[in-house]
């Protein structure tokens, strides 16, 4: 059998992981039923290896597929767009090792756009629970984001330059 698709690309391999893992929502990562934003584990280090376009172009792909999984009418796609492209942007700047904070501000991003599409189809309907489970969530999100970063982005980062270097393409 010829494993060469697979010996080189590792980083494709491993974006599948990201729809598997929205899907399943692994108990254990979660606190109070509230999961991480898994989309940004693997966003993060890819972005800063491969740069802003390829950040903004594989954000976007990312958010089509998680929005195609997701059966509403609200999307994801704005706020890994924006999160693609400033990762990339990022990747130069000494900032680049701070996975926690980074992910934390991403996941903010992602989870206020996608609380804004919320409020704004929703205000009118029923204004009054809608506050305080969406902060619950967002807030949710952005600890254990942050808290789970540094170790599953610097091992992605880690596996996906070690992928850069043997296949750039």
């Amino acid at each position: 059998m010829n494993f060469s698709l697979i010996k080189n690309n590792y980083s494709l391999l491993s974006f599948l992981l990201i729809p598997l893992l929205s899907l399943w929502n692994p108990i254990w990562f979660s606190v109070m039923g509230v999961q991480p934003y898994w989309p940004i584990f693997w966003l993060l280090p890819w972005s800063i290896l491969n740069g802003p376009i390829n950040g903004l172009i594989i954000g976007f792909i990312i958010g089509i597929i998680l929005d195609s999984i997701n059966n509403d009418i609200y999307t994801q796609v704005p706020g890994l767009l924006i999160c693609g492209f400033w990762f990339g942007k990022l990747g130069t700047l000494k900032y680049r090792y701070q996975y926690g904070l980074l992910a934390s501000l991403g996941s903010l991003i992602c989870g206020l756009i996608y609380f804004l599409q919320l409020i704004l189809n929703n205000y009118q309907k029923n204004p009054d629970w809608l506050f305080s489970f969406g902060l619950k969530n967002i807030f949710g999100q952005i600890l254990l984001t942050g808290l789970f970063a540094p170790v599953l982005s610097i091992c992605l980062y880690k596996f996906f330059s070690k992928n850069l270097k043997k296949n750039p393409f």
